[in-house]
């Protein structure tokens, strides 16, 4: 019987939806419309570091186009909602002209049919140190 947010999260379900979100880094992902909809959930939305929102149709239409940026991601943490609902945050880091730019990032994730999906994403531009 599922008991609220206060299961001990095991090991394996933190690194599979850590592998998960950084497969979404990976250039071959961001480029492949067929990889990134299978990681993505028929009612995802984004709402983005500078302000913009997309939806599901919008991320599979415009990602693989975008240049390919490297990102690091740092300080993971998961939390369980429910028993198919995960909550993932992290600190992304994308190096830039003007220094390294770093966002605090989370994502809400289902488990549908055996299967997790991203459902939601945001991202939250840090301030410069």
């Amino acid at each position: 019987i599922f008991q609220g947010a206060h299961i001990n999260m095991t090991h394996s379900l933190e690194a599979l939806i850590l592998s998960l979100e950084e497969r979404l880094f990976d250039r071959a992902t961001r480029q492949n419309v067929t990889m990134l909809g299978a990681l993505l959930a028929d009612e995802f939305v984004e709402f983005g570091a500078r302000g913009a929102a997309w939806s599901r149709a919008d991320v599979l239409r415009d990602l693989p186009e975008q240049d390919f940026v490297q990102r690091r991601l740092s300080d993971f943490k998961l939390r369980l909602l429910s028993e198919d609902v995960v909550l993932a945050t992290y600190v992304c880091e994308v190096s830039g002209d003007e220094g390294p730019q770093r966002s605090l990032r989370s994502s809400i994730w289902k488990q549908v049919q055996g299967r997790w999906q991203m459902v939601f994403h945001q991202g939250t531009r840090m301030a410069q140190e």
